[in-house]
């Protein structure tokens, strides 16, 4: 497998345990666990697909490219991947939460 398809996965997977993670913790904006899965999955594989060379870009103070080891890729690829399927999981949690409300309240604008 070429490493694009593994950091790939990686934050694809950690996506889904990052939404999982936020689940539990914040439990007021909790929507079902297949819910959190599918949102966890398309958070992780659209950070595998477009943070994949920021999450791993390195500089040092003088300006040179610090390349990391395949183990410091791996953990960097499963922290973006956790964060971003968690903040995932907090918005659509949020906006489902707001849109409850507003339902519920009749649409008022006022309170």
């Amino acid at each position: 497998m070429s490493g694009f398809a593994v950091d790939f996965l990686i934050q694809t997977i950690a996506g889904m345990v990052g939404a999982h993670a936020a689940a539990a913790v914040a439990h007021d904006h909790r929507f079902g666990f297949f819910g959190h899965t599918i949102v966890g999955l398309i958070g992780g594989a659209l950070s595998g697909l477009f943070l994949q060379t920021l999450a791993v870009t390195m500089v040092t103070a003088s300006g040179s490219m610090n390349d990391p080891t395949a183990v410091e890729n791996a953990v960097i690829q499963g922290c973006t991947g956790l964060v971003v399927g968690g903040c995932a999981m907090l918005t659509v949690g949020l906006v489902k939460k707001l849109a409850e409300e507003h339902k519920a309240g009749g649409g008022d604008a006022e309170r």
